[in-house]
């Protein structure tokens, strides 16, 4: 009887969302939209949040129509083989993903993931495992979640590659959004270690943040990573463009 209940319970769940979807608002700006299975977000916001146009070839950000790689990469040899971010961080995007990251919005994720998925299948990238950047025990349980983890885990199931956790945060460090890109490498500097060395040797990556700025965490993770790993390939949901090439801050 027990089960039967709970099956009819689960229908009607079913059902309900059928005639009445709870997702039908875009995941940026909150206006109604058509599809929300097909698109998550409305075209108004389409047409700036996607990241187009002449990127950096290994960092995703900007660059002048001429360069093919922005100068904090000529001038910081990258850890990483190459950078993968759909969105820009700004306007709607930005208040959605800081929703996302710490104002509870975990349902976010399975829409920021397909969008994510979509964006690496197009880049063809092949690799062998999932992993994320670690947040510190201290921020989870402020958090209630580590944001990095729960897209991981998302990609995992939309892209059929097993999702482990490879690095622990040891260590709390400063907020990284003020600080330029030496300070943020120095804050970040032995504060994580490697776990699942075994899993991760020899094997291709792909490491999972939300927010990319100046490339210093999934940098200093993916040196961690490197020990062990073949290589390593990162992606976030936005890229927060420097408004100065040459700047790090």
């Amino acid at each position: 009887m027990n089960k039967f209940i709970s099956f009819c319970k689960k229908l009607g769940s079913k059902i309900l969302n059928l005639i009445f979807p709870l997702n039908t608002k875009c995941i940026f700006c909150n206006n109604e939209i058509v599809d929300f299975e097909k698109q998550p977000y409305c075209d108004e916001c389409a047409k700036y949040a996607f990241n187009k146009g002449c990127k950096c070839k290994i960092c995703d950000t900007r660059v002048k129509e001429d360069n093919v790689i922005c100068d904090n990469c000529q001038s910081h040899k990258r850890n990483f083989k190459r950078c993968y971010c759909p969105l820009n961080y700004e306007k709607a995007v930005r208040t959605s993903i800081l929703s996302f990251k710490d104002s509870n919005a975990k349902y976010l994720a399975k829409s920021y993931a397909k969008i994510m998925a979509e964006y690496l299948k197009d880049k063809n990238l092949n690799f062998d495992l999932i992993t994320f950047v670690p947040s510190h025990i201290k921020t989870i349980k402020r958090r209630g979640y580590n944001p990095a983890q729960l897209l991981a885990e998302e990609l995992s199931i939309l892209l059929g590659k097993s999702c482990i956790e490879s690095l622990i945060k040891i260590g709390k460090t400063k907020q990284q959004k003020n600080l330029t890109y030496a300070e943020r490498a120095k804050n970040l500097e032995q504060s994580m270690m490697i776990t699942n060395a075994k899993q991760i040797k020899n094997k291709t990556l792909l490491l999972v943040d939300d927010v990319v700025t100046t490339c210093a965490t999934i940098d200093q993770c993916s040196k961690l990573l490197n020990q062990y790993a073949k290589a390593v390939y990162a992606t976030a949901i936005a890229r927060n463009h420097l408004k100065n090439n040459t700047q790090d801050n």
